[in-house]
C-alpha cells in the first residue's frame, strides 16, 4: 500500500515541475507542421568535418599556447653567483623580532 502510494506521488511531482501559468492553445489551423525540407540549416557540417575543425582547433591551441612559453615569453636570467668573501648577516632581514 505505501509502494503505491510514493510511486503515484513520484508521477504526480514528476509531472508538475513546469510552469503555473496557462499553456496558451495552438491557434485554429494551425495542425499542419512546417516541413523542414524548406528550412535548411544556414551552417551544417558532418560528423567527420565537425570533428576534424574541433581536433585542429585543439591542436592549435596547445601548439600556440607551447609557442608562446618556448619562444616568445622571456626567460629569467640566472641568479648571480655568490661572493665567498662577503660577510654573513648576524640575523636574517624577515626575521621575527622576539627579543
Amino acid at each position: 500500500m505505501f509502494r503505491a502510494r510514493t510511486s503515484t506521488a513520484r508521477a504526480s511531482l514528476a509531472r508538475s515541475y513546469g510552469t503555473s501559468l496557462k499553456v496558451p492553445a495552438a491557434p485554429a489551423g494551425s495542425e499542419q507542421v512546417f516541413h523542414a525540407q524548406v528550412m535548411l540549416p544556414k551552417y551544417s557540417l558532418s560528423n567527420q568535418k565537425w570533428f576534424g575543425l574541433f581536433f585542429a582547433c585543439n591542436f592549435g591551441a596547445y601548439a600556440g599556447h607551447y609557442f608562446y612559453l618556448h619562444f616568445l615569453m622571456p626567460a629569467n636570467p640566472p641568479n648571480p653567483p655568490r661572493d665567498a668573501n662577503q660577510a654573513r648577516p648576524e640575523k636574517h632581514m624577515h626575521a621575527v623580532d622576539d627579543e
